[in-house]
């Protein structure tokens, strides 16, 4: 249960900084475009492939969030820290 729930506090920081006025918006293009491949059915490697076809959304969705995290303004991500677990300096 615990993964459950840190998997759903990360995606509420995505979506968070997806969302925040400040994210660039190349930042959200590249989030935006991350999410609409996970969740249109044309894939690389088709789903109905035990286990590589999910590997491949994982691993390219992977990819997706931690370059669109490079681009992410260091305030942008410590306001929605702070917006998530409260106002720690």
């Amino acid at each position: 249960m615990k993964k459950m729930s840190s998997f759903l506090q990360r995606l509420r920081y995505y979506f968070l900084i997806l969302f925040d006025r400040q994210t660039p918006w190349y930042v959200k293009l590249i989030l935006t475009a991350g999410f609409l491949y996970i969740i249109v059915p044309v894939d690389f490697v088709a789903d109905t492939v035990p286990f590589f076809g999910w590997l491949d959304d994982l691993a390219i969705a992977s990819f997706i969030v931690a370059l669109a995290l490079k681009f992410v303004p260091q305030e942008v991500m410590n306001k929605v820290k702070r917006k998530m677990f409260g106002a720690k300096k």
